[in-house]
C-alpha cells in the first residue's frame, strides 16, 4: 500500500484542459496510502449506505398489500390506465417526509460538528436511524409511521451533510474524486439490498417490517466503526487543535513530511467566517456567486435527470408493463445491480482516464440516448388502456435501456458531480453558501419525489423525454460552464474559477490576471484566502457555526 502519488495526467489524454501548475504534486502536498486512509474512507462513506437502502425499500412498500392495508386501506389503485395506477398524494408523501426533515437536520449537523468534529456526526445519523426505524415498525396508523420517517430525515440530514465533507478533507487531493465519488458504491449496494429484501420477503406478512429493521444494522455498524475514525485535520485545526491535526495529517497521508499541506489548510482555515459575516459577503460580493450557483445547477441535473424517481418508482415502471409484482421487484433489484457496476466504471475513469468535465459530457449524452430510447418503446408498445401488456421481448428491452441510464447516471454524472459539489465553496462562505443550496435541493427532492407518478400519468412516455432534455442540459453544462478541478487542491479552487470563460466576469479585474498568471505558471500563488477578505472580516467572530460542500443525492 505504498505507492506514491500519480502525477497529473498530460493534457492530450484528459480531453479538456487542466491546470497543473496549481496541482497538489506542484505544490508539494506529499502522500502515501495506507491501510488506514482506505478505513476512514471506507466507513466515511458507508454513512450513504443507509440513504440508498432506504430509497430501494421505500418504492417496493407500495406493492405489499399487508403494508398498504395497515396505513393506506382506502388505496385502491387506478383502474383507467396503466401510467396513473399508483398515483397517491398518500403514498407520494410518504416518500417526500424523508427530504422535509432534512433540511433541520442538516443545520443541526453543521453546529453540532463545529463544536464536537465531523465523526459526531456519524453517531448521530446512526442513532436517529436506528429510533425512526423502531418508531416506523411498531406505527400503528399512518401518522405514527410518518413521525418514524421524519425522524429518519433527521438522521439523513446529518449524515448527507457530513459524508461529502468529511470524504473531502480526510482524502489527498489527488484522490479526492474517487473518495468523494466511492460513496456512491454504498449508495448502490444499499439500493440494490433494498430492493432484493423487498423481492424476498414479498409473500410474508411481516414483510415491509423486515425491510424497513434491516437498515439497523448498517446504522450499528455506522456506530461501532466510527470510534476509530479519526476526525479530519482541518476540523481539529478549527478546534484550536493544531498537533492532533498534524497527527491527523501524517496518518492520512502516510508521510511524515506535511507541512506543506498543513499551512495550505491554516492559511484557508485562519479567516474562516461566522454564519452572518458569510452571509453579509455571499450577498454583498458577487465574487461569491459562482459557487452557489455552480452547486445549485449540479444538483438540479443530479435530480431531473430522473435517477431518483426510477429508483423509487422502479417496481411501478415495471409493473405497469403487465408484469406481475414479483418479476418487477426482481427487474427493479438488477436495476440497483447496475448501480454498482456505474460505480466502479466511474470509479475506473475518476481522476486518472477522464477529468470532471469529460465525464459529465458523456454521462449527458449516454443518459439522454437511453431516456429517449425508453420513451420510444413506451410510446411504441404500451397502451394507456386498462390491463395493457407488452411482449417479452419489449420489457426486457425496456429493462435493457434502464439498466443502461443507471449505469452512465451512476459512473458518469453522480460520481463527478459529489466532487464538483465538495470543491467550489470557498472556505468563507460556506456557512452561507449551504444552507440556501441544501434548501434548494431537498425542496426540489421533495417535489419530485411527489409529482412524479402526477407527471407519469399527466405525460405517459413523455416523462422519459423530459428527464432527457436535463441530460442534454447536463451536456452543456459540463461542456460550456463548468471549471476543471482535476487534481486541484480544495483551496486553490477559487483561482480555477476566476479565470474560466464564463465565471470570471464575477471577479474583480486584477484577480482575473493574477489567476491566469498563477495557471500559467509565471506567478507564485496567492495564499487561499485574501488579504482582502481578512479586512473585511477583522474583528469579526467566527464561532457561529460552519458549513461545507452540499449534501449528495439519494440514489
Amino acid at each position: 500500500m505504498g505507492e506514491t502519488a500519480a502525477v497529473a495526467l498530460p493534457l492530450s489524454k484528459t480531453w479538456v484542459k487542466t491546470h497543473t501548475n496549481l496541482s497538489a504534486d506542484a505544490l508539494g502536498f506529499n502522500y502515501r496510502v495506507t491501510w488506514y486512509l482506505l478505513y476512514c474512507g471506507l466507513w466515511g462513506g458507508f454513512i450513504h449506505f443507509n440513504s440508498g437502502y432506504d430509497v430501494g425499500v421505500a418504492g417496493g412498500l407500495f406493492t405489499k398489500k399487508s403494508f398498504l392495508t395497515r396505513f393506506y386501506p382506502d388505496f385502491k389503485g387506478s383502474s383507467d390506465s396503466p401510467y396513473c395506477q399508483y398515483t397517491s398524494f398518500d403514498l407520494a408523501l410518504y416518500s417526500a417526509m424523508l427530504y422535509f426533515t432534512m433540511v433541520p437536520g442538516a443545520f443541526l449537523c453543521g453546529y453540532l460538528i463545529r463544536y464536537y468534529g465531523r465523526i459526531s456526526a456519524y453517531h448521530a445519523c446512526a442513532w436517529l436511524n436506528i429510533i425512526g426505524v423502531i418508531v416506523q415498525i411498531t406505527a400503528k396508523d399512518s401518522n405514527i409511521l410518518l413521525l418514524g420517517r421524519s425522524i429518519c430525515g433527521l438522521g439523513e440530514g446529518f449524515g448527507f451533510f457530513v459524508f461529502n465533507l468529511y470524504q473531502s478533507e480526510i482524502a489527498p487531493a489527488q484522490l479526492r474524486g474517487k473518495f468523494v465519488g466511492s460513496v456512491i458504491i454504498w449508495s448502490a449496494s444499499g439500493v440494490t439490498l433494498g430492493q432484493l429484501t423487498n423481492f424476498l420477503v414479498k409473500q410474508r406478512e411481516d414483510g415491509w417490517q423486515i425491510a424497513i429493521a434491516i437498515i439497523i444494522v448498517p446504522s450499528a455498524l455506522i456506530t461501532i466503526n466510527a470510534l476509530f475514525m479519526t476526525d479530519t485535520p482541518i476540523s481539529l485545526l478549527m478546534r484550536g487543535k493544531k498537533e492532533a491535526a498534524r497527527k491527523s495529517l501524517q496518518k492520512c497521508r502516510g508521510v511524515v513530511d506535511v507541512d506543506a499541506e498543513l499551512r495550505s489548510l491554516e492559511l484557508s482555515f485562519t479567516n474562516r467566517t461566522s454564519t452572518n459575516d458569510a452571509f453579509k459577503l455571499l450577498f454583498s460580493k458577487k465574487k461569491y456567486w459562482p459557487g452557489v450557483i455552480i452547486n445549485v445547477a449540479v444538483y438540479t441535473l443530479l435530480n431531473w435527470t430522473g435517477n431518483m424517481a426510477i429508483v423509487y418508482y422502479g417496481p411501478q415502471i415495471f409493473s405497469l408493463l403487465g408484469m406481475g409484482s414479483s418479476v418487477a421487484l426482481w427487474n427493479a433489484t438488477l436495476v440497483g445491480g447496475a448501480k454498482i457496476l456505474g460505480v466502479f466504471i466511474g470509479m475506473y475513469f475518476m481522476d486518472t482516464k477522464l477529468t470532471r468535465r469529460s465525464l459529465l459530457q458523456i454521462g449527458g449524452i449516454g443518459q439522454a440516448v437511453f431516456l429517449i430510447g425508453t420513451a420510444v418503446l413506451f410510446a411504441t408498445s404500451v397502451d394507456d388502456v386498462k390491463g395493457a401488456q407488452v411482449s417479452k421481448g419489449i420489457a426486457a428491452a425496456i429493462l435493457v435501456m434502464i439498466i443502461m441510464y443507471e449505469i452512465v447516471f451512476v459512473g458518469f454524472q453522480c460520481a463527478p458531480s459529489l466532487g464538483l459539489a465538495a470543491e467550489m465553496v470557498p472556505i468563507e462562505v460556506r456557512p452561507a453558501t449551504f444552507p440556501i443550496v441544501s434548501i434548494f435541493y431537498f425542496s426540489q427532492s421533495v417535489a419530485l419525489s411527489i409529482s412524479f407518478t402526477y407527471q407519469l400519468c399527466a405525460m405517459l412516455w413523455g416523462a422519459f423525454l423530459f428527464m432527457a432534455s436535463f441530460a442534454l442540459l447536463l451536456f452543456a453544462w459540463g461542456r460550456w460552464f463548468q471549471p476543471e478541478t482535476h487534481h486541484i487542491p480544495i483551496e486553490r479552487v477559487p483561482t480555477v474559477l476566476k479565470a474560466h470563460p464564463v465565471w470570471r466576469h464575477f471577479y474583480p479585474p486584477e484577480d482575473v490576471e493574477q489567476a491566469e498568471r498563477e495557471l500559467e505558471g509565471t506567478a507564485t500563488p496567492s495564499p487561499p484566502i485574501s488579504k482582502a477578505v481578512s479586512e473585511e472580516l477583522k474583528g469579526s467572530s467566527s464561532s457561529d457555526g460552519e458549513g461545507a460542500a452540499a449534501p449528495a443525492p439519494a440514489l
